[in-house]
């Protein structure tokens, strides 16, 4: 996705936040540096995940923390966790299970600290879940979605953050109904709030999945430089690639990998827009061929 304006206060507010998380007596110079950054890197044609990368990079060495949202993913899943049974009885009484389990991973999907238009508490998601279920899909493309999963052989997964990774428990038991082999992919490294598989140990992937793969690099999104390696050919190779949260359209709408379902809450205007999407939604959005610019 190209950045467009409103991405520069979104990342420096992103910035901000994680220098008051681990020091805030280094959020002048954190903010000055992304500032600087963004200045120099923004532009028309850039993609925004790739200047997203770059500035929470910097920043990160900045602060000298290599995971400054450590507390934060815990308190995430510990929140999801005890969430779950609520999920797990949504599903189990829904008449299309698929659909709820893919909504019950998106509803988690809406936190996200420091950008002003999620939850940066978890307790609000505790708070709010039922209503979250409440609001169904504003977009689905679920029966699209389906017909894929009926005649494919190879599904990639990719996770996004955690917290909401416990619901995706749901969407991949359901996927497994599926005559397919099936990858779970997670970050190699810590980036935001995105899961490592350190921070999926205990929660039973290595049972939900063929394999569980990490995505190389430190990237918001996916390393668009690793689509010209073997992780890239493993993603060119599946059927479908089903693709958590807006991180992971930001970076893929740059390739012509398809078909790919993102499976987010559209939680920006950039996003929104470039999806063909209102704002503030759940959405399944299939895309069948490689994604065209808007």
């Amino acid at each position: 996705m190209r950045m467009s304006p409103e991405c520069v206060p979104c990342l420096i507010r992103r910035v901000l936040f994680e220098a008051d998380e681990i020091d805030d007596s280094k959020s002048v110079p954190a903010v000055r540096n992304a500032s600087r950054m963004l200045g120099d890197l923004f532009g028309e044609g850039v993609c925004s995940a790739t200047v997203a990368t770059e500035v929470h990079r910097e920043t990160y060495k900045l602060l000298r923390n290599d995971d400054p949202y450590r507390s934060l993913k815990r308190r995430s899943n510990k929140t999801a966790l005890e969430l779950y049974p609520v999920a797990e009885r949504f599903v189990s009484a829904s008449r299309n299970p698929l659909r709820d389990a893919f909504l019950c991973s998106i509803v988690g999907n809406i936190l996200d600290f420091g950008i002003g238009t999620g939850y940066d508490d978890p307790a609000k998601l505790k708070k709010e879940f039922r209503n979250l279920l409440a609001d169904g899909l504003g977009h689905d493309d679920t029966k699209k979605v389906r017909k894929i999963l009926a005649r494919a052989s190879k599904v990639v997964y990719l996770a996004d953050n955690c917290g909401e990774i416990v619901f995706d428990r749901l969407a991949l038991k359901e996927i497994r109904k599926f005559d397919l082999d099936l990858t779970f992919v997670v970050k190699e490294v810590p980036i935001l709030t995105d899961a490592t598989r350190a921070d999926i140990e205990g929660l039973g992937f290595e049972n939900l999945a063929d394999r569980i793969v990490e995505a190389p690099g430190f990237a918001v999104g996916i390393d668009l430089a690793s689509m010209n390696g073997p992780f890239g050919k493993m993603l060119e190779a599946a059927d479908l690639v089903i693709a958590k949260g807006m991180a992971n359209f930001e970076a893929l709408s740059e390739t012509a990998l398809a078909p790919i379902a993102y499976l987010l809450r559209t939680k920006c205007a950039p996003v929104s827009n470039a999806m063909g999407l209102k704002k503030d939604i759940n959405a399944v959005k299939l895309f069948e061929r490689g994604y065209e610019r808007r």
